[in-house]
């Protein structure tokens, strides 16, 4: 495989993961046991506020931190593209903890609800991370030895 290629398939594994990324921003992520059921899963609010959770110590928040790991994979990519599947299969690894999880923080006070439904923001997200994972981990597998871009045609 030439160089040259072997760049634009890591511009189609980066592209693919925040186009799902981005896709899962649209869709609701979870339902919780209130009657406003879905207030507290709006994807953009969890990517701008999932970090106060943390400080709150929610342990179903930890999962946000899925985000900065991602945007490091994101970034290693194309400068340490050695670490970039680590970063991945790291935040996938964050982003699936979501799912041993019964409540989480639904109130200020704080107080919890029960995590009743999980939906698709939440399955893209995951997918967004997963697809990375597996395509820097190809890349990193199919990368040709000399990487000099005189020495390819």
């Amino acid at each position: 495989m030439y160089f040259n290629q072997w760049k634009q398939h890591r511009r189609w594994v980066f592209y693919a993961s925040l186009g799902l990324f981005l896709f899962s921003l649209t869709q609701p992520a979870f339902y919780i046991d209130r009657a406003d059921y879905d207030a507290w899963s709006s994807p953009t609010g969890l990517l701008l506020m999932g970090w106060l959770g943390i400080m709150a110590g929610d342990s179903a928040c930890l999962a946000w931190l899925a985000n900065p790991l991602l945007i490091l994979g994101g970034v290693s990519l194309f400068k340490f593209d050695k670490f970039a599947p680590i970063f991945g299969i790291l935040a996938l690894a964050v982003g699936l903890s979501f799912l041993g999880q019964e409540q989480i923080i639904s109130s200020e006070a704080p107080t919890y609800s029960k995590i009743t439904e999980i939906k698709l923001g939440y399955w893209l997200w995951i997918t967004s991370m997963a697809a990375f994972a597996a395509g820097s981990t190809y890349l990193l597998l199919i990368k040709p030895k000399d990487t000099r871009e005189d020495n390819f045609v």
